[in-house]
């Protein structure tokens, strides 16, 4: 066999090997229910592993959690973020989302991940390059930003209901789901817990609209809202305001994250992100029902 035959096979097989090659992203998170009997989200640490040999994509967890969807079961791929800020440099940024839907059976399943900053951008990638089509990747012109004064104060003129107070409970048996309503908008916000055994605590987030409070929850609840269409000024407020405007149309429905940040002297802060319906809705799986009343 002549020299360049031998130079021609050795090429062929290195860029075989160097395509069969799995790619694993470490530290992945899987949220899932805390258990078949217990609703609240937990994260579980991991590698997630496009097989590309095998046409699979895999996790596994030190927990035991572990998948191995083929790349054709796959039907949604969704890439989320929040829309974090900082106030100072120990501010934690989190969250970046990748929500999976796949053919199991008759059925279907819904699986999501948390990815590293630093893998984000070439998990997207890879992900693109093998479904296509199946992949959504959210880009929201809506971002929090804090609602403060010329001082650097929490400007309460535009939050004229700061003060006021709310009993909640966790309503552990209803579950509702949105409803699209023709002359409404629907505003479906989730505030999901950083721990799973937060459920429930850290106080009071109330959602704004122009001036108005129309949700209220707690750290792994839910709400659910139907305004009027028009245009809103969307505020969260805890110990400090957060929040953007934006136009909600009848028959429409929209979703958002009260996101948690921990301040300066321990106190609990909040940002308001707006998100996809894929991504707020497993998170909203995975909460209680708020069911609020005001005390004042």
């Amino acid at each position: 066999m002549s020299k360049a035959a031998y130079l021609a096979i050795f090429s062929f097989l290195s860029i075989s090997l160097l395509f069969s090659e799995d790619t694993k992203f470490e530290g992945v998170k899987i949220r899932r229910h805390q258990s078949a009997e217990k609703r609240e989200l937990v994260d579980k640490i991991g590698v997630l592993s496009f097989e590309d040999d095998g046409q699979k994509l895999t996790f596994r967890s030190g927990a035991g959690d572990q998948f191995a969807i083929p790349y054709s079961e796959i039907t949604k791929v969704v890439f989320d973020t929040d829309t974090h800020g900082t106030w100072m440099a120990s501010v934690h940024v989190h969250d970046r989302w990748l929500y999976l839907e796949y053919r199991q059976g008759d059925h279907s399943e819904k699986v999501l991940l948390v990815l590293p900053r630093a893998i984000y951008d070439k998990a997207t990638a890879k992900c693109q390059s093998l479904f296509g089509e199946r992949v959504t990747i959210a880009n929201y012109r809506e971002e929090g930003e804090s609602i403060v004064d010329k001082d650097g104060d929490m400007d309460k003129s535009r939050i004229p209901d700061w003060k006021s107070k709310y009993s909640i409970k966790l309503d552990r048996a209803a579950h509702p789901l949105p409803e699209v309503k023709s002359d409404k908008a629907t505003i479906v916000v989730v505030c999901p817990p950083l721990i799973a055994r937060e459920t429930g605590r850290w106080g009071e987030f109330k959602l704004h609209a122009n001036g108005k409070v129309i949700a209220v929850n707690e750290v792994g609840t839910y709400s659910i809202a139907y305004v009027d269409p028009g245009k809103y000024s969307l505020i969260s407020q805890s110990a400090n305001a957060n929040g953007f405007e934006m136009d909600l149309e009848a028959g429409q429905t929209y979703y958002f994250i009260q996101e948690i940040v921990i301040g300066g002297f321990g106190r609990i802060l909040t940002m308001l992100s707006r998100n996809t319906p894929e991504v707020v809705m497993y998170l909203v799986d995975g909460a209680y029902l708020s069911d609020w009343k005001r005390l004042n």
